[in-house]
C-alpha cells in the first residue's frame, strides 16, 4: 500500500526544493525574481524593518501613506545604509539571528522623553 502517489512525491520534493532555494537567497534577490513585489497591507507599526525599507526607500507598494511610513522610519532610526545591509542578508541568516536573539537593530537616534517637572 502506497502512502503517496508519485505525483504527490514529486510535488512534495518540489516544495522542499523551493523552500531551500528561497532560504538561500536575500530579499534583494527574491525581489528580482518577483517574489517580494506584493503590496504591504500592514500598518507601519506592524511592518518589519525590511518592509519599512522596501516601501519607503525602494518603492514597494503599500496601503499606508508615505507620511506614515516615513514617520515609522524616523521613529525606528532606520537609515539607507541599514536597509542595504538587511536587504542583502540571506533569509536563512536572518532566521538564525532571530532564533539566537542576535538580530541587528538600526542605530537608535530617537530622542528620549523629557521627564515631567513637578511644581510645588
Amino acid at each position: 500500500m502506497r502512502l503517496f502517489s508519485s505525483r504527490q512525491s514529486q510535488m512534495a520534493l518540489l516544495g522542499v526544493c523551493v523552500a531551500v532555494f528561497l532560504n538561500g537567497c536575500s530579499a534583494q534577490q527574491s525581489e528580482k525574481l518577483g517574489m517580494r513585489s506584493g503590496t504591504v497591507t500592514k500598518t507601519p507599526q506592524q511592518m518589519t524593518n525590511l518592509e519599512i525599507c522596501e516601501t519607503y526607500a525602494y518603492g514597494r507598494k503599500s496601503t499606508q501613506s508615505r507620511f506614515a511610513i516615513a514617520s515609522e522610519w524616523s521613529r525606528r532610526g532606520i537609515s539607507k545604509k541599514y536597509c542595504e545591509k538587511i536587504r542583502g542578508e540571506l533569509f536563512v541568516t536572518s532566521v538564525v539571528k532571530k532564533l539566537a536573539d542576535m538580530e541587528e537593530k538600526p542605530d537608535s537616534r530617537t530622542v528620549k522623553p523629557v521627564q515631567s517637572v513637578k511644581f510645588r
